[in-house]
């Protein structure tokens, strides 16, 4: 596909409004859940992750930028100072389900239209999206600071919370999909 300047200004306004989403929403998350949140960014129920999922299976590579940018975006709302971790965490939130739908897509044939997925296909690309997820993201931290390697106690929160997330946001669009 030949890249014109309408299908770049059409990509750009698709990062811009998926920045802006994943933004909204993350705070959403914060102000609903924040009772079971288990410690900074990492909740068992965490409405975020499904954005991811249904941004990328929407809008595919802009909806994955577009999550990194909001990632960034919410870091910096925090408080935090650029560094490697606010980068790290933003490229791995944005680029793992993208990365992972790339995999899988060849392996599998499976399209990134979210309306042609299979429910089985779909929850199996939740499942291994959250557990990608928090793969990642321990990883990384450990390779900033490996003392955190025995610290695994946020890998199942947010296997959960990423998993528990993508469900209730993918149940919640098709509910309020039918109800149209």
């Amino acid at each position: 596909m030949p890249l014109t300047r309408q299908t770049l200004l059409q990509a750009g306004a698709l990062t811009a409004l998926s920045a802006v989403l994943f933004y909204l929403f993350f705070q959403l998350n914060d102000w609903l859940t924040a009772s079971m949140e288990h410690s900074s960014f990492v909740s068992w129920l965490f409405l975020p992750g499904g954005l991811r999922v249904v941004l990328v299976l929407v809008m595919g590579l802009s909806g994955a930028l577009g999550i990194v940018l909001g990632s960034w975006a919410v870091s910096l709302a925090e408080g935090q100072h650029w560094s490697w971790l606010v980068l790290g965490n933003g490229l791995i939130s944005g680029l793992t389900p993208w990365l992972l739908l790339r995999v899988l897509g060849q392996s599998n044939g499976m399209r990134h239209r979210l309306p042609l997925m299979a429910p089985r296909r779909l929850i199996g690309f939740v499942l291994g999206y959250a557990i990608a997820n928090a793969v990642l993201h321990h990883l990384f931290w450990w390779s900033l600071s490996p003392s955190v390697w025995l610290d695994l106690q946020g890998f199942l929160p947010m296997t959960v919370g990423d998993a528990l997330g993508a469900l209730v946001l993918l149940y919640l669009l098709k509910w309020t999909l039918d109800r149209w």
